[in-house]
């Protein structure tokens, strides 16, 4: 009945903020959805949809929003490469927090 409570709730948060996001970077974002994803916080097609994984809402802000960044940035480098990493760099100075939370407590989440 939570994880329900949390799933709902993602599905009008997630892609609000993502959105919100995407106009303050200026990445052109087509569309949004909120999944039950068992091994992906988020991930991104190059036509230009993110899917989030609906366990971000239990996240702190300032992880969730890495991860948002994170996705968005790929919009632009579909990669991991150094240019993609200054990109994320460029928008959320903090991601490297953002990532050791996650490596401490995002099994507790469920992924």
């Amino acid at each position: 009945m939570l994880e329900a409570q949390f799933a709902r709730r993602a599905k009008i948060e997630l892609p609000a903020r993502l959105w919100e996001l995407a106009a303050e970077t200026g990445v052109d974002l087509k569309h949004v959805s909120v999944r039950n994803q068992r091994s992906r916080w988020g991930s991104c097609s190059a036509g230009g949809t993110i899917s989030l994984n609906w366990r971000l809402v239990q996240t702190p802000d300032s992880v969730r929003d890495y991860i948002l960044y994170h996705e968005l940035m790929h919009l632009r480098e579909m990669n991991h490469s150094a240019r993609f990493w200054a990109r994320v760099e460029e928008v959320c100075p903090g991601w490297r927090a953002a990532e050791r939370w996650l490596k401490h407590h995002g099994s507790l989440l469920g992924l």
